[in-house]
């Protein structure tokens, strides 16, 4: 199972890709509630790519354990909630936390949770065949432009690199 972060779903949505995310992981995407509230905060401002994501991601249930580590890692840690929660419950359930955030990805490092990028996702997006290589660079550059993303031209090289 692959945890995705808020960030990463944002992206997605906004590009209406979120079915691109669930062919890749074959639909073993899920968030947690805490991602959920988070991706949720624009439908407050009138954006509706959030839906997109609430109708199509399925939202974890946490476990005792979860809720313990959670609040172990709130003590040390300057992360949001939603980040703290999603490697609370990867740490728990053995699953891969996607996230572009580096603070977070050090983190999950740090308490033996797999960690897959963004730079990982899209090359996996052409590698396995899911999209063609020109189809993954307009995706990216859907993304940049939807986020305002900037991808160093050394991480595109290495994203499309045979």
């Amino acid at each position: 199972m692959v945890v995705i972060d808020t960030d990463i779903l944002s992206m997605f949505a906004k590009i209406d890709a979120i079915d691109t995310l669930k062919k890749l992981f074959k639909d073993r995407i899920v968030m947690t509630p805490r991602i959920r509230d988070e991706v949720s905060i624009p439908l407050e401002y009138g954006y509706v790519f959030p839906l997109n994501v609430i109708s199509k991601i399925e939202t974890v249930t946490l476990s005792p354990f979860v809720l313990k580590e959670y609040e172990r890692l709130s003590e040390n840690w300057t992360l949001g909630r939603g980040e703290l929660e999603a490697i609370s419950y990867c740490k728990s359930e053995n699953c891969i936390f996607l996230t572009n955030d580096r603070k977070a990805q050090e983190l999950a490092k740090k308490e033996g949770v797999r960690v897959i990028t963004l730079q990982a996702v899209l090359r996996a997006l052409w590698k396995t065949g899911v999209k063609t290589k020109e189809e993954t660079i307009k995706i990216l550059d859907m993304i940049k432009e939807a986020d305002n993303l900037y991808i160093s031209p050394e991480s595109e090289e290495e994203i499309f690199k045979e």
